[in-house]
């Protein structure tokens, strides 16, 4: 008789503070799934080593579920075609071997993009992402005094201001996340606020442009999909029917916004008006493009030793190794790589992920969404001037496809028998 009260006080308990209560189940498809994220975030500094840890975890989750794995592959196969046609290419490609291994690459990001997001919850990719991440930051905390002595831009174990500046605006949106998101553990949530200033520390002291750009656009993107998630069903269709008309209004005057954009890179950033050289190489792979443009050159096949057009391009560039670079364009290497019939598959793939998580968001938001939502933007944002959106091994890849899988189906059930992952961390719709 008196366990009834206990029972009845139980049941009250909303889902969010029930989540708050419920341990964090590791169990070897978390640790696999954990090793996962780790490798992706960790990538651009151990290289290799991480490609092969991540494939390593991702191999063991299949293993562990084969058959669910299968069951989850054929459902969202879709996405897969980019990287069927990756392969295809093989046949025409100006080097088949490797467009062929970088095709192989690809198609197992994709599977383990597919893999994680089925057997992991959102809120936990974004804390283990969060881990990782934080990671790198504790990794390039020694070169900051030398940065600010030297008024250098910080680049850390990196190699690159704007991958360290890339990381540090990742950890500043993780951070964003779980900070406003109670079902995430009460330390985690305390890290995160201490991990935003720092992040945006080292955005400043890597004298990123594109970071900074991306990281104002984070702050203005994230609480206006969270604001979303508050309104009443009716005002978010409202909302959103607005913004589909202000990109049609934009499409219409973008010549303008072009111009009022290279004014403020010039006058504000203090950039050139030919983005550091990239119109050159925009120039130069519309010629590429003229040559092959239905099918284009192979997937990964321009950039490598012996091509005599790449290496025209590192010596003018004055890259002396000869490798890491492109056309700092998304939609323009994949022209080049796959021609107009990629481009497409390109193009549709990323409006039906962003379309299938504005759905969701307007229909069952969450904060979890909210974060996908606006790395999207992001994502977009920097395909302008930067590649990576679809390739092998990529964090970016990796969240464009979180996004689109979380939007049709969240995750499915952890290791431990009879208990399943909370759900989503909801907002609660407010009238208006």
């Amino acid at each position: 008789m008196r366990e009834a009260p206990i029972r009845r006080a139980d049941s009250a308990l909303t889902g969010r503070a029930r989540a708050a209560h419920e341990p964090f189940i590791w169990d070897i498809t978390t640790l696999a799934a954990l090793g996962a994220m780790l490798a992706l975030a960790l990538l651009p500094i151990l290289g290799t080593l991480c490609a092969a840890a991540f494939l390593g975890a991702v191999i063991l989750l299949v293993v562990l579920k084969p058959l669910q794995s299968l069951d989850d592959i054929r459902r969202f196969a879709p996405l897969l075609s980019i990287a069927l046609l990756a392969l295809i290419s093989t046949i025409w490609s100006d080097a088949p071997e490797r467009t062929l291994r970088a095709g192989i690459q690809l198609f197992f990001t994709i599977v383990a993009a597919i893999v994680i997001a089925r057997r992991v919850s959102a809120e936990r990719v974004i804390l283990m992402l969060f881990a990782g991440f934080t990671i790198n930051l504790l990794v390039a905390l020694p070169y900051v005094p030398g940065a600010l002595l030297r008024g250098y831009a910080l680049v850390g174990l990196m190699g690159s201001k704007n991958a360290m500046a890339f990381s540090a605006h990742m950890l500043m949106a993780l951070s964003l996340a779980i900070m406003v998101d109670h079902r995430q553990n009460r330390l985690a949530r305390l890290a995160a606020c201490a991990a935003i200033p720092a992040s945006i520390a080292i955005i400043f002291l890597c004298h990123s442009a594109g970071a900074t750009a991306s990281a104002i656009i984070t702050l203005v993107a994230f609480p206006a999909f969270l604001l979303l998630g508050r309104l009443h069903i009716s005002f978010r269709l409202g909302v959103m029917l607005t913004l589909l008309l202000l990109l049609i209004v934009a499409f219409i005057f973008l010549a303008d916004l072009q111009y009022a954009w290279a004014d403020f890179r010039l006058t504000v950033l203090k950039k050139d008006a030919t983005l550091t050289g990239r119109t050159y190489l925009w120039d130069f792979a519309f010629r590429l493009i003229a040559e092959r443009p239905a099918l284009g050159h192979g997937y990964y096949a321009f950039w490598r030793q012996g091509n005599i057009d790449a290496e025209g391009l590192w010596r003018w560039a004055m890259i002396a190794s000869r490798t890491g670079f492109n056309f700092h364009n998304a939609f323009v290497e994949m022209l080049v790589d796959l021609g107009w019939v990629g481009f497409s598959v390109f193009l549709i793939t990323c409006v039906s992920v962003a379309g299938m998580g504005l759905y969701r968001q307007i229909t069952r938001p969450s904060i979890p969404m909210a974060f996908f939502l606006s790395m999207l933007a992001i994502l977009f944002a920097r395909s302008y001037s930067e590649t990576g959106l679809i390739a092998p091994f990529s964090q970016m890849t990796f969240l464009l496809l979180a996004t689109g899988i979380y939007a049709v189906a969240p995750s499915k059930k952890t290791g431990r028998p009879g208990i399943s992952e909370p759900r989503e961390a909801a907002i609660v719709p407010r009238r208006v």
